[in-house]
C-alpha cells in the first residue's frame, strides 16, 4: 500500500491538489490538476460541489495526510466563498474519515523546510528536485506540492 500524501490550493478560480506518494525521496507525483470552480452557483449550491470534488480525490487516492494552504489576504465575499469556506469543508471531511490534516501559509512555504537558505526560491528549487510537470505547472499548483511535501518532511 503506497503512503499517498494530499495537497490542496483553493484559488480565486481553481482548486489545485497533488497526490504525493511518500515512499519515494524525493516524492513521486501521483497525480496533479486544476479543477475550475462553476461560475454564478448559490453559496449552498457552491459548498455541496465543494464537497463532492473533494471526497471524489480522497476517496480516489485514500492519503493518509492532507495539507492545504490558507488564505490570509480575504476580503471579498467571493474570495471567501472560494477559500475559507471549501477550507472548513475539507477539515470536516478529514475529522470524519479521521485523516490528519495541516495548513500552511504562504510565509510557511520557503525553502528553509528543505534546509536551504531563506532566500531561494523555494519554486524553482522543486523543479530541479522533482522536475516540470505540466500542464498548470505555476505558482498554485507548486504550492499544492509543497504543502503535501512539507508533511513527508517531518
Amino acid at each position: 500500500m503506497k503512503m499517498k500524501v494530499l495537497g490542496l490550493n483553493f484559488t480565486k478560480n481553481d482548486l489545485r491538489f497533488c497526490v504525493l506518494d511518500g515512499q519515494n525521496n524525493p516524492p513521486a507525483i501521483i497525480e496533479k490538476n486544476k479543477i475550475v470552480y462553476p461560475l454564478n452557483m448559490e453559496t449552498a449550491d457552491l459548498m455541496e460541489w465543494f464537497e463532492t470534488q473533494l471526497c471524489l480525490i480522497i476517496d480516489k487516492h485514500s492519503p493518509i495526510q492532507i495539507s492545504h494552504k490558507i488564505s490570509t489576504n480575504l476580503s471579498t465575499l467571493d474570495q471567501i466563498k472560494s477559500s475559507c469556506y471549501p477550507q472548513a469543508i475539507l477539515n470536516l471531511i478529514a475529522k470524519k474519515k479521521n485523516i490528519s490534516i495541516n495548513s500552511f501559509s504562504s510565509q510557511g512555504i520557503n525553502a528553509t523546510k528543505f534546509r536551504q537558505p531563506k532566500k531561494t526560491d523555494v519554486f524553482a528549487y522543486i523543479d530541479t528536485i522533482i522536475g516540470t510537470h505540466p500542464p498548470y505547472w505555476d505558482k498554485a499548483t507548486k504550492e499544492a506540492v509543497l504543502v503535501a511535501w512539507f508533511n513527508l518532511l517531518k
